[in-house]
């Protein structure tokens, strides 16, 4: 009875049931940071092509806007949750993030070689984008305010990443 009478007067039982069950819903499906990086364990879809090219080799023969898997060295990861990370090869580096920011990548990945698989493409980074990645990567405030302008950058969507 009383349930009913309060119901009936705005809703506002309904609404904090209604809350609640959205916030469990929300904790329970939002990406969690990963375990430690092992050989062979897989992120996201993880890598399913045969051909995996350099990073060097994918660059050099402009694999843009076309799905493929690259090999390079993690150079950084994102040190807030580990939704991006830096790939470098012989002077080539490319940003990489997860399509749909569905899966990080393990914190302590930095050094180790990856394979990644997805979409490579060349575009304008924004200053407060690199401004936002400056921080995400801890960068002190006096580094974060020499970012100035716009630049262009490789930026890779990826679906899977395996340690190698």
């Amino acid at each position: 009875m009383f349930v009913n009478e309060y119901c009936d007067r705005g809703g506002a039982l309904k609404k904090i049931v209604s809350m609640l069950v959205v916030s469990f819903v929300l904790v329970a499906f939002a990406p969690q940071e990963p375990a430690p990086a092992k050989k062979g364990q897989e992120y996201g879809g993880g890598v399913h092509s045969a051909t995996v090219l350099s990073l060097k080799r994918a660059v050099a023969d402009r694999r843009f806007n076309t799905r493929i898997a690259v090999s390079a060295h993690v150079r950084e990861v994102c040190k807030k949750k580990g939704c991006w990370m830096i790939l470098a090869d012989s002077g080539t580096s490319v940003r990489v993030t997860f399509k749909e920011y569905a899966f990080f990548m393990p914190k302590d990945l930095g050094g180790k070689r990856v394979v990644v698989e997805g979409v490579m493409s060349e575009e304008v980074l924004s200053e407060a984008d690199a401004r936002h990645y400056a921080e995400d990567a801890g960068r002190s405030a006096k580094e974060i305010e020499r970012i100035v302008g716009d630049k262009r950058e490789l930026t890779f969507e990826a679906t899977g990443v395996r340690v190698r």
